[in-house]
């Protein structure tokens, strides 16, 4: 047998197991055993684990304000507690289901809590009392200004993906949305591409804006593939979601540089790559390390200042590294509920210099999901 008629054979053995679970009742009772997200959850029952989603309630996106917050909060809810699951059908992957505790629809208390959106866009097969109830608790929610409604424009998660989808498409946000994002007040310490690639060449450099393009057709922040760049020299493993672009600005010396970007992430961590071509100047293998590590850390908290927190990073030199006749040293990164790792290689050719910073930031508990990132780097073809 094939590979391919393999996986044939098993998703139909997968779907086959499934239909019973699906059709066999409205409701069941199961475990909450794991909260993916701030509306995605994994329930066991008779320990057969199965993905779902609550039904037409929408947390903020990965990089809006209170979406860890709303992860969280649903885990306080729900995680390892015997929950009632109200389900109709499939979607994505999951099932789509309202989900009851102790009498209380979860998604209401969400919505009520201030931590997500009521999508009113989809029907979702909820009858007029449920749509009633979240229209009332989201409506409580803003006029209380509870969590993301404290904020006087907050943007819909359906706003942000089109807007995420239109810079990769290279095109420009609307000033609204994009004034908006800057104005906010982050939760939680997350950072934006817009954070990093400003933070990438120092806090006092000019950078052009880079053609972002995606790696994979439908890359998935789950699923994980190796990455080669012929044209930058290296190799590494990323996940598929990941977006590339190159482009032209300033290094911290006002020289002409040129960059390119490989950057990924997931529910634990931020992956980045950046390599970087430019005139050597003054620096060694030992000096450039920490110059660029000053101008990084000084970029970064720039842009935590702009997104109005006082969480001050800071680095400490770990170790010296060695790599494919590329010399550096690497970094951990500190702050308050998160950490990180820069590893920064470079090597002298003539009066230029090569140069790869590589880069990882994780939740608090979450350090090791960098591993495989960091040590799956290669340089190629020197």
């Amino acid at each position: 047998m094939t590979t391919a008629s393999a996986l044939k054979v098993l998703a139909a053995l997968a779907a086959t197991l499934c239909l019973p679970l699906l059709t066999s009742a409205a409701t069941l009772q199961a475990k909450v055993v794991e909260v993916e997200s701030g509306n995605t959850l994994v329930v066991s029952n008779i320990n057969r684990p199965l993905r779902i989603r609550l039904k037409a309630v929408v947390p903020p996106e990965v990089g809006q304000p209170f979406n860890e917050t709303a992860r969280e909060h649903l885990k306080a809810l729900v995680l390892d507690k015997t929950v009632v699951v109200d389900y109709t059908h499939l979607a994505d992957g999951y099932v789509e289901c309202r989900v009851i505790l102790n009498g209380i629809d979860i998604g209401s208390q969400m919505l009520r809590d201030g931590v997500a959106w009521f999508d009113r866009a989809t029907d979702y097969e909820l009858n007029e009392i449920d749509r009633a109830l979240y229209e009332q608790c989201e409506r409580a929610a803003r006029s209380e200004k509870r969590g993301l409604w404290k904020d006087q424009s907050p943007v819909a998660p359906w706003e942000f993906r089109k807007a995420q989808v239109a810079r990769l498409n290279g095109e420009v946000p609307e000033p609204s949305f994009r004034q908006s994002q800057l104005r906010k007040p982050r939760a939680t310490q997350e950072f934006s591409n817009d954070d990093l690639l400003g933070a990438m060449t120092g806090s006092g450099a000019k950078a052009g804006q880079p053609n972002l393009r995606p790696i994979a057709a439908n890359g998935s922040p789950d699923h994980w593939t190796r990455f080669d760049s012929e044209t930058e020299h290296f190799s590494i493993l990323i996940p598929s979601n990941a977006v590339e672009g190159s482009y032209s600005g300033l290094d911290t010396d006002g020289s002409p540089a040129a960059f390119h970007y490989l950057g990924a992430g997931n529910d634990h961590a931020f992956y980045m790559l950046l390599s970087a071509k430019g005139p050597n100047g003054k620096y060694t293998d030992a000096s450039l390390p920490d110059q660029v590590i000053r101008g990084f850390i000084g970029g970064m908290n720039q842009a935590t200042e702009r997104a109005g927190s006082n969480a001050a990073i800071t680095a400490k030199l770990v170790r010296e590294l060695r790599l494919g006749g590329f010399a550096g040293k690497q970094y951990r990164l500190s702050a308050e509920g998160f950490s990180g790792v820069v590893r920064i290689l470079s090597k002298q050719i003539g009066d230029q210099r090569e140069l790869f910073m590589l880069f990882v930031i994780t939740r608090s508990g979450s350090e090791s999901s960098g591993d495989q990132f960091l040590n799956s780097f290669k340089i190629i073809g020197q």
